[in-house]
């Protein structure tokens, strides 16, 4: 995915969206789209069966998310009403009916105040499905299987409390670039759901996405629900390699988190690991209430691809340009001689299913590349060398 807010952009971030989706999906087809600035994610879980009945299992909030992908999950949402919820529920159930949808599946939507729009309908199970399941009492996959083997639904879902649930990746809690490593160590918290593929001395690649866990917190409230899973994260340890640990614990006791007020644009308001404020504003000072001014623009996202490869810890310009995580060189842009402009992309890394662009931090000149279109490559390898 990728947002291109001037025309000039339009071509790279389409060969780039291209690229990926051919790696990810075998088919390199891409469509545009209307991008809405700071919607909130909310998604629709469905079940379908071959004898004509479609139900919703209620929604689920995904609106935390670095590089549009999902980092928390929660059902129910803080920001929906029951009116708003069988809206969206309605919708949801009545596009699964127009296109004879059999099995689980996810409707997602963008949501910009009380105003919908769909995103598409994921035709699996979704990582974030335990919030559901704790929430329901339904085990969707089962029903998944069940359904495939031509049985009717006779589920009755409960609703009851309410379930949140983060993805501990190896990643940098920064950047959220993707990171390599064995785990030397591994404890896992023991009084939530984890639901967790590694162990201790298991190796995370590059080949691979670099999620290691997902730890999913029920309670009877979402104050308590997010409190198990503070305690839950205090709990966690692991070592060996960087992960987004600190982060998470960072994000569950957020102000923002907790009082339910977030959109796709929270780490654009909140930088990662950045001071929590001492408290948000409420009643009118709760938005752009600006003496009749007109609301202001609305911000880009994070450019964590910027943030990788910000100037060295001093400040000081960089003649070195060095992995930010261990990947593969799959372009090369640029040859010795070549003057650059600042921002401009010498080269594409990819790692785990993501693309990230190293830029020239400044105008200069290409003094080496030191890698070729191929080359598998260390975090902190040498790529290119510049001067002024």
């Amino acid at each position: 995915m990728r947002v291109v807010r001037d025309p000039g952009e339009l071509e790279e971030a389409m060969d780039a969206a291209k690229r990926e989706a051919k790696a990810a999906f075998g088919d390199d087809r891409v469509y545009c789209e209307r991008y809405v600035e700071r919607p909130r994610h909310i998604e629709i879980q469905l079940l379908a069966d071959e004898h004509d009945t479609v139900i919703s299992l209620g929604e689920r909030e995904c609106s935390i998310q670095r590089r549009h992908q999902k980092v928390l999950e929660e059902s129910p949402s803080p920001a929906l009403d029951r009116d708003l919820r069988t809206r969206m529920s309605d919708a949801a159930i009545a596009f699964g009916r127009a296109i004879g949808y059999r099995s689980a599946g996810t409707v997602e939507f963008m949501l910009d105040g009380r105003d919908f729009y769909l995103l598409e309908l994921n035709g699996r199970i979704q990582v974030e499905h335990p919030v559901t399941e704790l929430v329901t009492g339904i085990d969707i996959v089962r029903e998944q299987l069940r359904i495939a083997a031509g049985e009717p639904l006779d589920v009755e879902p409960r609703f009851e409390g309410h379930a949140v649930e983060v993805r501990l990746y190896a990643e940098d809690p920064r950047t959220f670039l993707p990171q390599a490593g064995r785990i030397e160590h591994l404890r896992l918290p023991t009084g939530i759901r984890v639901d967790a593929g590694v162990d201790e001395g298991d190796e995370v690649g590059v080949a691979y996405d670099p999620m290691i866990a997902k730890l999913i917190a029920h309670g009877p409230t979402r104050d308590e629900a997010l409190l198990r899973l503070r305690d839950a994260l205090a709990e966690t340890a692991v070592a060996g390699l960087t992960t987004n640990l600190p982060f998470l614990r960072w994000l569950v006791v957020h102000p923002a988190v907790r009082s339910g007020k977030t959109t796709t644009a929270f780490l654009t308001d909140y930088p990662p690991l950045s001071a929590p404020p001492t408290r948000l504003p409420s009643g009118p000072w709760d938005g752009a209430w600006r003496l009749n001014l007109p609301q202001p623009e609305p911000q880009p996202p994070p450019d964590v691809e910027e943030a990788a490869q910000a100037s060295g810890p001093n400040g000081g310009e960089q003649s070195a340009l060095t992995a930010p995580m261990p990947g593969t060189v799959i372009k090369v842009l640029a040859k010795p001689g070549d003057r650059v402009s600042p921002r401009q992309t010498l080269l594409v890394l990819e790692a785990m299913k993501m693309e990230t662009p190293i830029a020239s931090p400044y105008e200069g000149v290409v003094r080496a590349v030191h890698v070729t279109e191929g080359d598998r490559v260390a975090g902190g390898a040498l790529l290119v060398e510049l001067e002024e």
